[in-house]
């Protein structure tokens, strides 16, 4: 049976944050997608970050090439 919960990691131990459906001693598989939450702040922080150090015509050359939907159906080099 496939179950899929939300739990929180503390003190080295996953806690389920709703009760499960399990017998006692029971051997489970956990896989684990961890959910972040990011400021807006921190996205403007990051995305700034990309750019550091470049020119403003390297910046204008990335811009047009990541906005350029062409570029992402290329086929490739052979």
């Amino acid at each position: 049976m496939r179950q899929t919960i939300k739990a929180r990691y503390h003190d080295g131990v996953l806690q389920p944050l709703e009760p499960l459906v399990l017998a006692d001693e029971a051997e489970v598989q956990v896989t684990v997608d961890t959910e972040v939450a990011v400021s807006a702040d921190e996205v403007l922080r990051r995305a700034a970050q990309v750019y550091q150090g470049l020119t403003a015509d390297q910046v204008a050359e990335v811009e047009t090439i990541a906005l350029d939907r062409r570029q992402f159906f290329r086929e490739p080099a052979a």
